[in-house]
């Protein structure tokens, strides 16, 4: 019997085992969906409660355990935040439980760490102005690295959609990233 058998049959120590296993994922993905610490351990939380409750109907015959935890993470985001605006992601919350900032070369001089840094910033600014039908897509693509089949999966959306989002959610960051590069050099 392996570790997802033990869990579904409800086993406590299979299920805290897969709570260690993949408490950083969700933590990372409820983390860039909401832009908020507080709210990313609540869901991580809420998500889990729901794992163990639901864990009768995961299907394994029907997709992965990861695949099946984004689904209940991205639906828990959007759940909680259809009534609320994006919350801005600080550089200080950036290095979360789970959730780090690019790591800087050891050649690199402090003024490209720092150059580095103000870049990351801005696109983190950029993706919290994305709805909640762009953004979800372009997490699961670029910090989870997810492939389209997957995404389509977590999102049970078609393949299509998936192409067409992500295409218009970078198209969107980079017509902002470059709106507030002409602003910040006026």
């Amino acid at each position: 019997m392996d570790l997802t058998e033990k869990w579904q049959s409800g086993d406590i120590s299979a299920f805290e085992a897969l709570f260690q296993q993949h408490q950083g994922l969700v933590f990372r993905t409820a983390y860039l969906m909401t832009g908020n610490r507080e709210e990313a351990e609540d869901i991580l939380q809420e998500v889990f409660v729901t794992v163990w409750k639901s864990r009768r109907s995961f299907n394994p015959t029907k997709g992965k355990l990861t695949t099946w935890l984004h689904r209940i993470t991205v639906n828990q985001c959007v759940s909680k935040h259809r009534k609320k605006q994006p919350v801005l992601v600080s550089l200080d919350e950036a290095g979360a439980d789970g959730f780090h900032l690019p790591e800087t070369k050891s050649s690199e001089l402090p003024e490209e760490s720092l150059m580095s840094n103000w870049e990351y910033e801005r696109l983190i600014k950029a993706m919290n102005s994305l709805d909640g039908k762009h953004r979800p897509v372009l997490v699961l693509r670029y910090f989870n690295d997810l492939s389209y089949d997957g995404i389509a999966q977590v999102l049970n959306i078609p393949l299509g959609t998936v192409k067409s989002r992500l295409n218009q959610a970078l198209k969107s960051l980079r017509e902002q990233l470059g709106i507030q590069q002409r602003e910040a050099s006026i």
